[in-house]
This record gives structure tokens, sequence and C-alpha cells, in this order.
């Protein structure tokens, strides 16, 4: 059974720091939608702001952090608020999104440690685009069939893996 939106992100709070068991491809890929969409909302809405946009495109000439503090300074109201959501929004989840890795990475019979191994990886230039392709691709094929060592099936008949 697909997840809904809702549930997968439902089940995504509710096992904040579980690492056990199995995630299948709709709670993982309804998860990344949610995350997107609304990093996309505090995004526009920093654009929208006074000083949005010539922080943006200043963004790629900074060389010093004084430059980005003045422009920091011109900034609106509301674009300053959009970005402390986002680094509140990414901190509150990033520990659910380890473990939701390591749960999808536990449903294609793999050990979660890969999640560290594509983190670091991921940071080399050039490799790094590669390994995230390469996770990205991964995380498109299904789970194992039936029960492996990390727990039953969710896709199963009557498995409620994360009640």
């Amino acid at each position: 059974m697909m997840l809904s939106f809702g549930e997968a992100v439902r089940r995504f709070y509710g096992n904040y720091v579980n690492a056990e068991g199995r995630a299948q491809r709709s709670a993982y890929w309804w998860v990344q939608l949610y995350q997107l969409i609304l990093i996309v909302v505090f995004c526009i809405i920093i654009l929208m702001a006074e000083g949005g946009l010539s922080l943006i495109e200043a963004t790629a000439t900074m060389t010093t952090f004084d430059e980005f503090t003045v422009q920091w300074a011109d900034l609106g109201f509301s674009g300053k608020a959009a970005t402390y959501c986002i680094l509140i929004f990414s901190l509150v989840n990033f520990l659910p999104g380890i473990m939701l890795n390591i749960r999808r990475f536990h449903d294609l019979d793999r050990t979660g440690w890969l999640v560290l191994f594509f983190f670091i990886v991921s940071n080399l230039p050039v490799i790094g685009i590669i390994a995230s392709l390469v996770n990205i691709v991964w995380f498109i094929f299904p789970g194992t069939e039936g029960p492996n060592k990390y727990g039953p099936d969710p896709l199963g008949p009557n498995t409620d893996v994360f009640g």
C-alpha cells in the first residue's frame, strides 16, 4: 500500500529518532516533496522581500562576511523571517531526515551506514555530484519483497511497521 502524502509526513515526524525497520519509496518521496514545497515557499518570500533579489544576486559575488552583512541589513523583515524559518525547518528536519534515509536503505536490504558514506562522498568535488545522483537513483528502486534482516515488508499484507 502506497502511503498518502499526509501519512508519510506524519510517520516522518513520528519516527523522529527511529532508525529501525524499513521505509517504502512513498514514505521517502512524499517527505522530499513536502520539504521542497516549504523551502520553495520560503525562498519565494525571501525573493519578494525588500532587498531579497539583491541579496540573492550579490551572493554569487560575495567574498567576505562583511559583504553579506551589508546585504543582510538591507533585507526586509519578511525576508529575514523566512530565512530564519528555513534555518529552523532545516535543523528540525535534520535528524528525522537521517533516520528516514537509514530506513530507506534498510528497505533496500542495505546498511544504514551508507547514509554516512554518501554524506561524506557527496561533499567531494565532482565525485559528490555523481554520488548524489547514485543515491537518488538508488532510492527510486523498490525495496526487497518480503521480510529482510531489517524487518517485514512495509508493502506486505497487513503490515503497519511504523503504526
